[in-house]
């Protein structure tokens, strides 16, 4: 019996310690109390009144300039007239004259010489009767050189039999080149002529010339068609 009691006292006191444990932790982990906030109020600095304030500074004089005084005008010189005496007044208008006299010479333009006038005009004449006079030379076509070839001869219109001569008037340059090229004269059938044209488009000439200048000449070239 009394080992019993003694076993429930210790149980008792063991409790007793884990209470006071628990509570000591609990009062430990329990947040502190926040301070209070203290509000203090500052009163402003016064503000000087009456004799205290002070005075402000006084405005400076303002400096006026004088005004610059403006310059005395000058007085005109008096005109100078010369007095011509009755005896100087005939020998000043004959001076007169005479200058006027050399001053509308000096501006006429000089009569060219009549023989120098004369041999421009016959240098002139005789250039331009030389340009007008230089023998002139037509394109040629034919020059075995040149070696043109013979248009080629439409398959149908040799089986339909078509045949005749085909005149082209031809533009030629200074190169001795085709410039343009016009039908003068139809064969009759329209095959036979565009066979010329295209031919002759491919062609090659001698330039015609005035003198020894190479001048852009029109030349008649006939085209035959012949089965």
């Amino acid at each position: 019996m009394r080992m019993i009691i003694n076993k429930t006292l210790t149980v008792a006191v063991a409790l007793l310690g884990h209470a006071a444990l628990l509570y000591g932790l609990t009062t430990m982990s329990s947040s502190p109390k926040k301070p209070e906030q203290v509000v203090m109020l500052l009163a402003p600095a016064p503000i000087p009144m009456g004799e205290d304030v002070p005075p402000s500074p006084a405005a400076k004089p303002r400096v006026l300039t004088p005004a610059a005084k403006p310059m005395p005008a000058r007085p005109a010189a008096p005109a100078v007239i010369k007095k011509i005496s009755p005896a100087e007044a005939p020998i000043q208008q004959a001076t007169g004259q005479m200058d006027a006299a050399v001053a509308v010479a000096a501006a006429a333009p000089a009569p060219a010489a009549p023989a120098e006038s004369a041999a421009v005009a016959a240098g002139s004449k005789s250039s331009k009767q030389l340009s007008d006079e230089a023998p002139v030379t037509s394109p040629l076509f034919n020059a075995a050189y040149l070696a043109n070839p013979r248009p080629a001869y439409p398959s149908q219109s040799m089986a339909l039999g078509e045949k005749g001569r085909v005149l082209l008037r031809v533009k030629v340059s200074e190169a001795g080149l085709p410039l343009e090229i016009e039908l003068a004269h139809s064969s009759g059938y329209r095959r036979l002529d565009d066979a010329a044209k295209k031919a002759v488009e491919r062609w090659k000439f001698v330039p015609g010339r005035r003198g020894d200048t190479a001048i852009v000449m029109s030349a008649m070239v006939p085209v035959d068609f012949v089965i």
